[in-house]
């Protein structure tokens, strides 16, 4: 198999990891195995039952290896090998504990004897082999689990879906920064879509050393999960008609399907399919998250041709008020620029002769409190209402700030269940008349320094 040598943050983040809590070996037989295929998630996600001693060396969370084998599994793979996380472990019974599996994703080799081969001359090699002859759950020793998952990280094919395991575990749950910002923006669209946190995609494509939520979405057992490498130069996301299926991006012209990139930066791409409907999320930033400004959601629905835009706003508490749920936006010098660059755009999107919107406008304003749950409420305003809420007493903070409340809005807001109701139906965003608009969009947005989440839904006809 080829290898190379990896020095990548994810890689480190997850030697650490096994050093401290060691990597598990488990080994299924046939009939588990054939059992797991009929199951909701697969080898993906599941639990498994052994006794209190079987199972007694684990500490969770760590990276557990799993084996299973199908001599007649109807694509004729006879031997399945897993990467994923051991997230729970506790008695069920007097004499059996249980052990939850998540986010296992396909990795090589695929057999326990091509894991120890991978060790090569290792002097762990043989105990290694010894253990797995004679034990079906295996703890590895702290040094044997960080030259092993190494060696695993060394075969190319291996780096993404490692990678994406190695995220899972650090799923942002506050908003603290804009990787947090970044999760919601990738959650909100698969709820625009239909989908829920806990739906899995088709296909996770990553950018080398580039942070994305994407990273993080949960992910079909055969999902394909690639991070192409030697990818260099700036690039602009621009929409191209009509899409592309079943693309990947491309080393040398970093295309993905329906774009081409040009001068910014591509971090993840992924697919989700619902029924006869498609789900494409690409995230895009011109530099990382820690240094950016803010995120901003563009939702296009090729489908019902409306395109709606979603741009995140902190929220402070008021330190001035002893109300709790006081909270304060503090416009910054670019917003008046960012509202003159919206207000255009809006301008050259009428609807079409035969669509019907409650509201054509573009963009909408989500403001998230700091530090708050990502699963706490938000509030959601036209860009339209909040030029109003600018010249509301009711709304005016200390030192030109604006009040965002329950209290100052008086009721005047929307929640985002409703909010993605009406995307969902098609009766808010403006007609999505030529990609030209929204190419220059997104680089507007990206020359601002703020980070994109670009969700494109589209018939799978």
């Amino acid at each position: 198999m080829p290898k190379k040598s990896v020095s990548q943050p994810w890689l480190a983040t997850l030697q650490q990891l096994v050093e401290a809590k060691p990597c598990v070996v488990v080994q299924l037989n046939e009939n588990d195995s054939a059992r797991l295929t009929e199951s909701k998630y697969g080898f993906n996600e599941f639990t498994m039952v052994r006794s209190h001693d079987m199972l007694s060396g684990i500490k969770t969370p760590t990276a557990c290896l799993v084996f299973g084998s199908l001599p007649h599994h109807k694509d004729g793979a006879a031997a399945h090998g897993y990467l994923g996380i051991v997230s729970s472990r506790g008695p069920i019974a007097t004499l059996d504990t249980r052990i939850k599996i998540r986010r296992a994703v396909r990795i090589e080799p695929n057999t326990v004897k091509g894991l120890v081969a991978l060790l090569g001359s290792d002097p762990h090699a043989g105990r290694l082999r010894e253990k797995l002859e004679s034990e079906q759950v295996v703890v590895l020793s702290p040094k044997l689990s960080s030259t092993l998952i190494q060696a695993l990280a060394g075969i190319p094919a291996n780096q993404g879906p490692m990678r994406a395991v190695t995220e899972s575990l650090h799923s942002p749950r506050h908003y603290t920064n804009f990787s947090a910002v970044q999760e919601d923006a990738v959650q909100t669209a698969l709820k625009a879509f239909g989908l829920s946190a806990s739906d899995r995609a088709e296909r996770v494509e990553l950018v080398e050393k580039k942070a994305s939520a994407l990273a993080r979405v949960p992910l079909k057992e055969d999902a394909l999960v690639e991070q192409p490498t030697g990818i260099g130069g700036k690039a602009i996301l621009q929409l191209r008609t009509p899409l592309i299926e079943d693309s990947a991006i491309e080393k040398d012209t970093r295309s993905v399907p329906g774009y081409t990139l040009k001068s910014s930066h591509l971090t993840g791409r992924a697919i989700f399919t619902k029924g006869l409907e498609k789900l494409e999320i690409i995230t895009a930033n011109r530099r990382d998250l820690e240094h950016v400004f803010g995120v901003d959601l563009i939702y296009v629905n090729i489908t019902k041709k409306n395109i709606v835009m979603v741009q995140y706003k902190m929220l402070e508490p008021n330190s001035r008020n002893s109300t709790p749920n006081d909270w304060l936006y503090r416009p910054d010098t670019t917003m008046a620029k960012e509202i003159t660059r919206m207000k255009r755009f809006a301008s050259k999107h009428a609807p079409g002769a035969l669509e019907y919107r409650l509201n054509p406008q573009v963009f909408y304003l989500k403001f998230v409190k700091r530090n708050g749950a990502l699963s706490n409420g938000s509030i959601l305003t036209p860009l339209d209402h909040y030029e109003q809420l600018l010249a509301d007493p009711a709304c005016q903070g200390p030192r030109k700030a604006i009040r965002i409340s329950y209290q100052s809005l008086n009721g005047r807001y929307m929640r985002q269940g409703a909010f993605l109701d009406l995307v969902q139906s098609g009766y808010i965003g403006a007609y999505a008349t030529t990609t030209a608009h929204l190419s220059a969009l997104i680089k507007a947005v990206l020359d601002g320094n703020r980070a994109v989440v670009a969700a494109v839904q589209s018939s799978l006809r």
